[in-house]
């Protein structure tokens, strides 16, 4: 009977396990990775095969032709940001008003160092912090949009920063704060 049983006892080798190299988990579970991951975008666009190397090749332009999108191997996207200054003003608690300054940062500005100018200058507190898309702006308690536009215009042209570059959102429109395309001072 002890001779019976030792043979059919299972075998003592573990499992082995290869996993996806796109994804990071055993191949037989990249169907159930959630379709919003990164991994599994990759391992559909690995399936898709020669598709996936037309897709590579497309890109996103803006009106004047400059390429604000590109598609990278492996499903991911690049954005280039566009190069301008959004000068916005909202209203917190009935009285309050908040300028909001974005985009100083694609042409190489600190933002550190902006907040603290935008402080001193507007004798006003000024700030960091991240808007719903998660991009880092600056915050200035107060109505500064004709003064920040102003001194953003004079301050920054040596980093490439011109009239044409600055817009001002009002009613919820975004339009080019300086009417003139000249940079006369």
């Amino acid at each position: 009977m002890a001779d019976l049983q030792a043979d059919e006892a299972p075998s003592a080798e573990p499992v082995k396990l290869v996993y996806d190299p796109l994804t990071g988990v055993p191949s037989e579970f990249n169907q159930y990775l959630p379709k919003d991951c990164e991994e599994y975008k990759r391992w559909k666009a690995a399936q898709a095969g020669g598709a996936a190397g037309a897709v590579a090749d497309l890109t996103l332009k803006d009106r004047h032709g400059d390429v604000i999108e590109k598609q990278l191997p492996g499903g991911k996207v690049k954005k280039k940001a566009k190069n301008e200054v959004v000068l916005e003003t909202n209203t917190r608690s009935k009285k309050k008003c908040v300028t909001t300054i974005l985009g100083l940062e694609t042409f190489g500005v600190k933002l550190a160092e902006a907040a603290k100018l935008f402080g001193k200058k507007f004798a006003s507190g000024a700030s960091i912090t991240k808007n719903p898309m998660e991009k880092d702006q600056i915050e200035v308690q107060g109505d500064f949009v004709d003064k920040a536009a102003e001194l953003i215009a004079k301050t920054y042209k040596d980093k490439g920063i011109e009239k044409k570059h600055i817009y001002a959102v009002v009613d919820k429109k975004k339009s080019r704060y300086f009417d003139d395309e000249s940079d006369e001072d």
